[in-house]
C-alpha cells in the first residue's frame, strides 16, 4: 500500500468564520444526515445530558491523552483510529489529529498526524514548519501532514496517543506522539512523531478546547456545524472512506492534562469532526473503560466519568492493573453483552 498515493485526510468538512454560541447539541448532524456513516469510539462535547436537557462545560488544557486497547479485530481493509481536538491560538481555530492506521490483513500499522486551519475558507498554513508536507484534501482544502511507518503488529495491540501544545509569544508548538504498551517491537517509550512550529506574532493564548457553549459555524453544504469536541473514534483509512468490521474488540480512554491526566467529565459514543466513520459499531461502558464492539450502530450518549486509574510516574503514563476478580468481572459483562446481541438477532427474525 502507498501511503503517499492515499494521503490521510481524515477531513473536517467543516470551514467558517463565524463562531455560533449555543448550547451545543451533540445530535444535530446525527438527526439531520440520519443515514450518514460516523465514527464510533468516545468523544467529549462539553456537554452533559440530564434526560432531555443538555448542560454545557468548557474545558482547556495544553495536552489531551488517548488509551487504546485491541484484543480482536478482523476486516477486509485497514482502517484508522483517530484522536481529534480544536486548537485555539487567539482568535484562531485550528484542527489537530493524531492517528494511527492499522491493516488486519498484513498486519502492520503506520503513524499519520494532520493541522488544518479552520479560522476561515482557505486559510493559509504558510506559517507552519516541521517534518510534513502539505496535501489538498477532498474537500478542497489544505492540511500538513505527516506519516511514520511501517509497524508490525500483534494482539493484543495496546497504545497512548497523545497531542502536546506548548507556545512563546510568538509561535505556537504542536507534538503528536505515540506510545505502545504491547503488541508493537517500538513499545515502552513514548515516539513524538510529529513536532510542528506555528508561526503567529503575539500569541496569547494557545489551548486545547472542547466546549459546549458554541459551535464552529459551517459553510459546507454537507453538515451544519463543527464541534468544539476531543474524539478517540474507530472510522476508514482515509480520504472519508467507511469501513464494516466483521469483528472488533477494543478498550477506550480519553483524558486530558489538568495538572494529572484526568477523564473528560462526560462522552457521547461518535465523533462528527471527521469524514470517516463505520457501519456496525457500538460503544458500552464497562467500569473506568470503554468497550467497542461490533453491533447495530446508534448515536447516544455514555454518561459522567468521575475517576479513572491513571497517573503519571516520572516521565511514564500509566494505567492501572486490574485486580483477578475485575477482570472476571468484565470477561462476565463482555459475555452477557454477546448473549445478548444474539439473542436480539433471533427475536428479530421472528
Amino acid at each position: 500500500m502507498n501511503k503517499k498515493a492515499i494521503p490521510l485526510l481524515i477531513a473536517v468538512l467543516l470551514i467558517s468564520t463565524q463562531i455560533v454560541s449555543a448550547t451545543v447539541n451533540p445530535y444535530i448532524d446525527t438527526q439531520e444526515y440520519p443515514f450518514h456513516s460516523y465514527a464510533v469510539g468516545i468523544a467529549s462535547y462539553g456537554v452533559y445530558q440530564k434526560g432531555d436537557k443538555l448542560i454545557p462545560y468548557y474545558i482547556t488544557t495544553s495536552s489531551v491523552l488517548g488509551y487504546v486497547s485491541l484484543h480482536q479485530v478482523q476486516a477486509n481493509s485497514p482502517f484508522s483510529v483517530q484522536m481529534n481536538v480544536m486548537l485555539i491560538v487567539n482568535d484562531q481555530t485550528f484542527w489537530l489529529q493524531n492517528v494511527v492506521v492499522i491493516d488486519p490483513v498484513g498486519h502492520y500499522f503506520y503513524l499519520s498526524s494532520s493541522v488544518l486551519n479552520l479560522t476561515c475558507t482557505n486559510s493559509p498554513l504558510t506559517n507552519i514548519q516541521g517534518e510534513g508536507s502539505f496535501v489538498k484534501g477532498n474537500d478542497g482544502q489544505c492540511y500538513y501532514v505527516n506519516y511514520v511507518g511501517d509497524y508490525r503488529y500483534s494482539l493484543p495491540l495496546s497504545f497512548y496517543l497523545v497531542i502536546n501544545v506548548t507556545h512563546t509569544s510568538n509561535h505556537v508548538r504542536i507534538l503528536f506522539g505515540f506510545k505502545g504498551i504491547n503488541g508493537t517491537c517500538i513499545q515502552g517509550k513514548t515516539i513524538f512523531f510529529q513536532d510542528d512550529v506555528i508561526y503567529i506574532p503575539h500569541v496569547y493564548r494557545a489551548s486545547l478546547y472542547v466546549s459546549g457553549y458554541n459551535y464552529l459555524s459551517d459553510s459546507s453544504p454537507y453538515q451544519g456545524f463543527s464541534f468544539y469536541d476531543a474524539e478517540l473514534v474507530f472510522g476508514g483509512e482515509g480520504n472519508g472512506k467507511v469501513i464494516n468490521f466483521d469483528k472488533l474488540q477494543a478498550y477506550l480512554s480519553l483524558y486530558y492534562d489538568r495538572g494529572g491526566y484526568v477523564p473528560f467529565p462526560s462522552y457521547f459514543d461518535f465523533g462528527s469532526d471527521t469524514a470517516e466513520g463505520t457501519t456496525n459499531l457500538v460503544t458500552h461502558k464497562v467500569g473506568d473503560l470503554f468497550l467497542v464492539t461490533t453491533g447495530r450502530q446508534a448515536y447516544y450518549y455514555l454518561g459522567e466519568v468521575h475517576d479513572a486509574p491513571i497517573h503519571l510516574t516520572g516521565s511514564e503514563i500509566v494505567i492501572s492493573e486490574r485486580s483477578p476478580l475485575e477482570m472476571v468481572f468484565l470477561s462476565l459483562v463482555l459475555f452477557l453483552i454477546v448473549v445478548g446481541a444474539f439473542f436480539r438477532k433471533i427475536i428479530s427474525m421472528l
